[in-house]
């Protein structure tokens, strides 16, 4: 019984962070768009765009090559959030 109940505990924890997992990355997507991209452009050019995950991948491989700042973490990040943001 008292497996269960330490079940159950763990389940009820993992279950009530994965939505404050999902908004931080969301979060987190947003202010590297704001604070990398907005360095060269207004963040109002990418928002405007509707792409395809692999579409975002060149944009953002195109932008680094042109000196955008993003870390491999920082990528991954902002390519999840422009993905499921910006999609056709």
């Amino acid at each position: 019984m008292k497996k269960l109940l330490l079940l159950i505990a763990v389940i009820g924890f993992v279950l009530s962070t994965i939505p404050t997992a999902i908004v931080y990355a969301e979060t987190e997507g947003s202010s590297l768009l704001e604070e990398r991209c907005s360095v060269c452009h207004p963040s109002s050019r990418p928002k405007s765009k509707q792409k395809t995950p692999e579409q975002w991948e060149a944009t953002v491989n195109r932008m680094m090559g042109k000196g955008a700042k993003l870390t491999e973490e920082e990528k991954t990040i902002l390519l999840d959030f422009l993905s499921k943001t910006y999609k056709p």
